[in-house]
């Protein structure tokens, strides 16, 4: 069987508050609760071989310096090492390590990824933490994958939160997330204003003498 890559985000690990903030269906204060919950939907969906690609936000908030950095680090390895795939890949998130220091625990991790091309056409495909208003080839057919919202932001054009709190608390293939997108019709060059933004005055500082 080829190999599959799938995306997810926004899993917060660890964090006892991401339960009531975001509904998550296991008992108020349960964090182990949580973490199994969320790494028997990652295993049940995802296969031995396959690739996962994490939009952010593995853990929830820790300290990743110190003594409390160490501890933080294992913590995370110990959840790593319990994902049955090949390989997982980290857009690092707001609550994330360093890229140095999550590259010890992930195959990669990395700020963005970009590249071209997938299954169902070439169109660029840009993933991100954050959600983004405009993105690289956005008036060509590119898509951007995104998370650190939740579910709370409406999408703008190709762009689609792929955090778990949106998939049913796991992560979805990505050929289905791209379907979806191609389906939406791009954003035309000449829709877009020349400017939105009124021009502003710049108060010119007086000469030193």
């Amino acid at each position: 069987m080829a190999r599959r890559i799938f995306v997810t985000g926004d899993t917060h690990f660890g964090h006892v508050e991401a339960i009531s903030l975001f509904a998550r269906p296991v008992p108020l204060g349960d964090v182990a609760a949580m973490d199994e919950f969320l790494l028997e939907r990652i295993n049940r969906r995802v296969g031995k071989r396959d690739r996962l690609i994490h939009i952010g936000d593995f853990t929830g908030p820790m300290p990743w310096k110190g003594d409390e950095g160490r501890a933080s680090m294992e913590y995370a390895r110990g959840l790593r090492a319990k994902i049955a795939c090949a390989k997982v890949e980290l857009i690092l998130g707001n609550h994330d390590p360093s890229p140095k220091r999550a590259r010890e625990i992930f195959d990669d991790a990395r700020r963005m990824m970009s590249w071209r091309g997938w299954s169902g056409g070439d169109e660029r495909i840009i993933c991100c933490h954050y959600p983004l208003r405009t993105w690289q080839g956005v008036f060509n057919g590119a898509m951007h994958l995104y998370g650190h919202m939740h579910g709370a932001f409406e999408p703008v054009g190709r762009s689609l939160d792929v955090g778990v709190d949106c998939w049913d608390y796991g992560p979805v293939p990505l050929d289905d997330v791209l379907a979806i997108l191609a389906a939406i019709p791009s954003p035309r060059r000449e829709e877009c204003l020349p400017r939105r933004q009124p021009m502003r005055k710049v108060t010119q500082p007086s000469a030193s003498i």
